[in-house]
């Protein structure tokens, strides 16, 4: 419909409005539904009661990692949207625990990601029902891991303490309360994806449109245009990970604006920004055809999905991070963190992946393998850093009896 409008336009502005503005936001807005139902169903959880019982069911487990009960309901609000998550964890009086959940919340897929993580699973898992639960599984397993390290550099020593929280009674959750609940969060959905969503798909096309001397790419030089020289670089560090290419190394970019553009600029890059109907939610053309554009291995396009899912979040959800987290260095540890973690996780993903479907390892596996040995000996250094300074504290106390 959008083509047939503008159909005697110049071939730019054409460009711009069917394949930047109308397919770019269309190909994100067309996983609305699937965001609308989790909206619904978490605000049935957290009308039902059911949310402080988990928080305590939960407790034992979080304190191993030196978090507690009040931490879950946090992870579990993120899965909606990572910024009400985060917002979330005010409500935890320890400093330290506040600060850990805050930066270890955007672990959990919100709803922001689930178009990410819908296009990749129906490209290349379209059999396989597993990618999806596989993604949320694999930010809990992070969430531990994450907080065990960070009780490790902060110097935290476990100590009892206790869990109080009031429980609600147990009743039947509101439909209404609940609908309008969904109502809120899917139109503030929507708002992003005709503000921050359209503006970067317009800017994304144009980039993609005109090279350094502001003359039009011509059809098949697309790797002359200004996204693709900016991206370039970036897709470099890429190529350990399986997916360095500059149209990957562009949405990865993006996403970090909104993780909703990973899709609109996949579907602008690729110039397949009618692969999505909107109404059936399904792949037009058949996903074996996307997957053939896309040209990605499945190891790759698994590490691809994760390198996406677990770096960080949003720039709404880092400003959010800094509010509750009101210390620089620790924000700027949080942000180092996820960067780290979805690097190494989508670095083992892919060489793994290619090692076990062909016998040998990917693309870039020394200059990989090296990058992911330099962060964990930051790691190391900063955990050893914190012994040094807890053993120095307690001489000094030592001294003073």
């Amino acid at each position: 419909m959008g083509a047939g409008l503008v159909e005697n336009a110049h071939p730019l502005l054409k460009a711009i409005l069917v394949d930047g503005v109308i397919g770019g936001v269309g190909a994100v807005v067309g996983f609305l539904p699937l965001v609308m139902v989790m909206y619904f169903l978490i605000a049935l959880l957290e009308d039902c009661g059911y949310m402080a019982r988990a928080s305590v069911v939960l407790d034992p487990i979080f304190k191993k990692v030196g978090l507690s009960g009040k931490s879950v309901i946090p992870f579990v609000i993120t899965t909606g949207c990572a910024i009400p998550g985060i917002m979330s964890c005010r409500t935890i009086h320890n400093e330290r625990e506040r600060r850990t959940t805050a930066m270890l919340a955007p672990f959990m897929p919100c709803g922001a990601k689930l178009p990410v993580i819908a296009l990749f699973a129906s490209v290349f898992f379209a059999d396989s029902s597993w990618v999806g639960t596989l993604m949320y599984f694999a930010g809990i397993f992070l969430i531990f891991i994450g907080a065990l390290v960070v009780n490790k550099i902060s110097g935290y020593k476990n100590r009892k303490s206790f869990f109080i929280i009031e429980l609600p009674e147990y009743k039947l959750p509101s439909i209404k309360r609940s609908f309008l609940s969904m109502c809120s969060r899917g139109w503030a959905y929507i708002v992003k994806a005709g503000t921050i969503i359209l503006v970067c798909n317009t800017i994304v096309q144009l980039m993609q449109s005109f090279n350094w001397s502001f003359a039009l790419v011509e059809e098949g030089a697309e790797n002359t245009s200004i996204l693709a020289s900016i991206a370039t670089p970036v897709s470099v560090l890429l190529i350990p990970l399986g997916f360095g290419v500059w149209q990957m190394a562009a949405a990865a970019v993006t996403g970090f604006i909104a993780k909703e553009n990973v899709v609109g600029t996949l579907a602008v890059c690729y110039g397949i920004t009618n692969f999505i109907d909107t109404e059936e939610l399904s792949l037009i053309g058949g996903a074996d055809e996307v997957a053939a554009i896309f040209g990605l291995t499945k190891a790759a396009a698994l590490a691809c999905l994760m390198f996406n899912l677990f770096t960080p979040p949003c720039f709404a959800a880092i400003g959010a991070m800094r509010s509750e987290i009101r210390d620089r260095k620790w924000l700027l540890g949080g942000i180092g963190l996820q960067f780290f973690t979805g690097y190494t996780v989508a670095f083992l993903t892919y060489q793994l992946g290619t090692l076990i479907t062909e016998g040998r390892v990917g693309n870039g596996f020394f200059p990989g393998l090296a990058a992911v040995a330099a962060m964990i000996g930051v790691v190391i250094f900063l955990m050893v850093r914190s012994d040094r300074k807890l053993k120095r504290e307690y001489m000094i106390k030592r001294e003073e009896i």
